[in-house]
């Protein structure tokens, strides 16, 4: 999948830095958006679970594995036109593009030539449930705090608040 979206957004921008194409690949090929692609297409029902409630990560896990049943059966176009048409051309890239505070305030702090670190302060609950509080830090001063179930999210979270409060 990286391969067929990073081929794709090259074709489509030739004159871009690649810092910005390796920026879109990663919302296009996240998890988050896998999971609004794969919730999209396919109905709780289609998704075999003993599980109440299907979590939103078995949505984008199915759609690898499609991807992957597709590219072994019926080769790399075919993969990769499946790719292109559910999951380049989703309708969520614009939405999720908005949402790289982490991206948006690195770009400011070198320019700014300050420093920017993030620090896990605690991790909570069991193993298979975490829950991450994440602090930002700009010239060693703590600027923002915020929790998530994953530390990458709560780093998102975390910059959004230092880059609304700070910026």
């Amino acid at each position: 999948m990286d391969f067929i979206v990073s081929k794709q957004l090259y074709l489509e921008n030739p004159e871009q830095e690649e810092g910005f194409l390796s920026q879109q690949r990663a919302i296009i090929v996240g998890r988050k958006h896998l999971n609004l692609v794969g919730k999209k297409i396919f109905l709780d029902s289609d998704i075999k679970s003993n599980l109440k409630l299907i979590p939103k990560s078995v949505y984008g896990n199915t759609i690898e594995s499609i991807i992957g049943a597709i590219y072994i059966d019926k080769g790399i176009e075919r993969a990769g036109k499946f790719i292109i048409e559910h999951i380049y051309s989703s309708e969520f890239i614009k939405d999720l593009s908005d949402t790289d505070y982490k991206s948006k305030l690195l770009r400011l702090s070198q320019k700014l030539k300050i420093q920017t670190k993030y620090k896990v302060i605690k991790r909570e609950g069991p193993s298979h449930k975490q829950e991450f509080l994440v602090a930002v830090y700009i010239e060693n001063i703590k600027k923002a705090e915020a929790q998530a179930s994953s530390i990458k999210d709560a780093e998102q979270k975390a910059a959004k608040k230092a880059y609304n409060s700070v910026f």
